[in-house]
Order: structure tokens, then sequence, then C-alpha cells
């Protein structure tokens, strides 16, 4: 008997194996020409529908985006300025501000970009956005988040293999969370370097001084020298690792292919023109930095302080929703509901396609045995932000109601 169920599991083996290796085709990189593997070969419209379904999700659980039309639209002009001289130029790409403190940036297949505004923040020139947009813009033209999802995919189907060869069972995971998972893979050493030479022929062709992206890297070894600000540890360089060699490749490119620019006045750093227009930003991050502290605070339950914190923010700034979100985060620990109440209103009214304050306000409802109110904010907050939490008072909610169909569907989403 153990011998025929050996024999099994090797024949199950086997043929997971050859079912991996026979589904391999080879697709062209639009940047090298080159031909590689590729599990799924994806047409641009594919790609985009991935991105896609990954990039609210993504957006939300990182803090959503930061509310400044002026601001994102600025960005998204330089952004198009390198998507323009870019390999893939038709690419609808999505250049947008994420509303976070930590330090970093990302991308998602078919031209989806975010850069935090704990980066925007930090730099000096548009050069250098360019440069922090243009290595992001490289990941999307050289399919860097494809082969990621490649990867991911295949690790994916062989121990699903293995687990049904040995008697088990096992769902191959779906495409969104295999997907929102790529932004914790971060990317190799070879996809780093492709993306910064990238960042920097796109900076040069849109007409931004190369030394820009110096000036960035430099930026970034300060930040890094004797773990001087550990935010970037938390955020950019833990998905787009940082090395000293990144910084003199930089110098190396641009020596060996762009020479003439870093004193010709057609390569521009436009550092009056980012002052400008991000003056807005660097105001409003002095009340963020207050916010930040009430954070840490929560995090140790010092309620009152934390509380205190969010209420200095707000008077500051008091048309950020983010602030008003976290004072009625504290109410409701502390079963303050009118008071909660009242401040998740005003972040809604600021921003109402944010998760967390509608994740708080159905909550709230909940609390309240409220089951039918609560149901809308809850439903909603599963679209921008699925999590278990919001799907068992979901569950809950419809049961209570007497519809046992949603609180079946919501009890499997909780599990």
């Amino acid at each position: 008997m153990r011998e025929s169920n050996q024999g099994a599991v090797a024949a199950g083996l086997l043929f997971i194996c050859l079912l991996a290796v026979g589904v391999y085709s080879c697709a062209v990189n639009p940047v090298t020409g080159r031909s590689e593997l590729a599990l799924i070969s994806f047409s641009e419209e594919e790609e985009a529908a991935l991105g896609a379904k990954a990039y609210t999700p993504a957006v939300q659980q990182q803090g959503g985006f930061y509310r400044d039309r002026e601001l994102e639209a600025y960005v998204q002009d330089v952004g198009m300025r390198l998507a323009r001289v870019s390999h893939r130029p038709h690419l609808n790409y999505r250049y947008r501000v994420l509303n976070s403190s930590v330090p970093n940036a990302f991308a998602l297949p078919g031209g989806y970009i975010v850069i935090n505004r704990g980066l925007l923040v930090g730099l000096s020139s548009e050069a250098e956005a360019a440069a922090v947009l243009g290595h992001e813009t490289g990941h999307v033209t050289a399919k860097h988040s494809l082969a990621g999802y490649q990867r991911a995919l295949a690790a994916n189907v062989l121990v699903t293999g293995v687990v049904v060869a040995a008697g088990g069972r096992a769902g191959v995971q779906e495409l969104s969370g295999i997907t929102a998972s790529l932004l914790e893979n971060g990317f190799s050493r070879d996809q780093e370097r492709e993306a910064d030479w990238l960042g920097i022929d796109y900076m040069v062709k849109a007409g931004y001084n190369p030394e820009g992206a110096v000036r960035l890297q430099e930026y970034f070894y300060r930040q890094l020298e004797g773990g001087k600000n550990p935010l970037f540890l938390e955020g950019l360089f833990r998905t787009h690792p940082f090395s000293k060699e990144r910084l003199d490749n930089a110098r190396a490119r641009i020596a060996q292919r762009y020479p003439e620019t870093a004193k010709n006045p057609n390569f521009t750093f436009n550092e009056t023109i980012f002052r400008q227009k991000t003056a807005r930003l660097r105001e409003v991050q002095k009340a963020y930095e207050i916010a930040d502290e009430g954070d840490k605070l929560f995090k140790e339950k010092r309620y009152d302080e934390a509380l205190a914190k969010y209420h200095g923010a707000a008077r500051k700034e008091p048309g950020q929703a983010p602030f008003h979100s976290s004072a009625g985060r504290v109410h409701l620990v502390r079963k303050e509901y009118g008071l909660a109440e009242n401040e998740l209103r005003r972040a809604l009214d600021l921003d109402g396609e944010s998760f967390e304050p509608r994740f708080l306000m159905g909550g709230l409802r909940y609390e309240r045995r409220e089951f039918r109110a609560a149901i809308p904010d809850l439903e909603r907050s599963m679209e921008l932000y699925p999590t278990k939490q919001a799907a068992a008072m979901l569950s809950k909610s419809y049961e209570a109601l007497g519809d046992a169909a949603n609180a079946k569907k919501y009890a499997e989403m909780a599990k």
C-alpha cells in the first residue's frame, strides 16, 4: 500500500512538472528585444487589466491618494513627459501621489505608477522627481512586474501541484492576491539597474538634466548612511534595494552616454518650478508629522495623547481627511460613538473614496447594531480594500437581517 501511494505521488509530481514546463512560452521584452520564458503570455489589454485589479487595493492599503488636484496634475505632466519618450508610449499611464509619509514609489503592470508624499516632499528638483518616475516607468516598459508575477504564478502552480499529488487539496491563489503580493516581492538587482538606466535615458529624451538621477541616488545614500532615516528601510529600500553601486552606475551611465548634458542649459533641473508646485505639500507635511506622532502613540495605546496630536494636526490643516479619520478611530476604540461619528463624517465629506473612514463608519454602525446602515459602508470598504474584518461584520449584519445567502457569501470571505 505504501509503495502504491509513493508511486501515485511520484506520478503526480512528474505530471505537474511536465505541465509546468509544457505551458511555458517565449515573450519578447519590448526594451531589450530578447525572448524570455513566460508561463502565460499577456496582451497589453490583459497586462493593463492585471495592474488595474491590484491598483485600488494596493493604494488603499497604503493610505489612499493625496488629494491636491494641482499637485496631481503636475506629477502627471512630469510623468507623461517621460512616458511619451519611453519604449511603450501608447500605454495609458497614470502617475499619482500616495498619501503616506513612508518614502516610497511603486509601479504596476499597464502603467500604474505612484510616488508617496513622503518621498516627493524630500526631493529638491523636478529632475529628481523625473528620476523617480522614470525609474518606475522603466519597470513598466521592461515588464519587470510581469516577470515577478510569472515567478509567483509558477511557484504557486508547482506548490499546488505538490499538495494535490500528495493527496491534499489546494486552489491556485486568485489573480488579485498574487498581483497585490508583487508590491512586497521587490525587484532583482539587475532589474533595478535596468530601471535606473532606462529612467536616465527617458530623462534625457524628455529634456531633463540626467544629473538629477545622480542627485536622487546621493539623497538615497544620505538617508541610508548610519540608518539615518528608518522610514526608507520600511519603504523604498525594502522593495527597491539601494547600494553604493547603483549610485556609481548612474554616474558611469551619464559619463558614458551623455557627457555633454551636465552643463547644457537645454537639459534642465527645473528647481524653481518644483519648489513652487510642491510648496503647499511641504506646508501640509508639517501637519502630517504631528499626525505621524499620533500614530505611534495610538499603537502604544496612549489614546489621550494620540487624540491630542490628531486634533492638533486637524487644527493646522482641517482639510485633510486622514486626521479626522484617525481621531474617529480613537473615539471608536473608546466607544465614544457620537464623537467618532462626527469625525468620520467629516473625513468622508473630505474624501469619500478612502478605505479607512468607510471601514470605520461601517464598524461604528455595526457596534451600534445598526446592521442595515452598516452594510453600505462596509461593502464600499470591501470594494476599495477587501478585509476579513469587514467581511465578518457583513456576514453577521446580513445574518441579523435574515439574508442567509449574503451572510454565507461574506462568511466565506472572512475565512
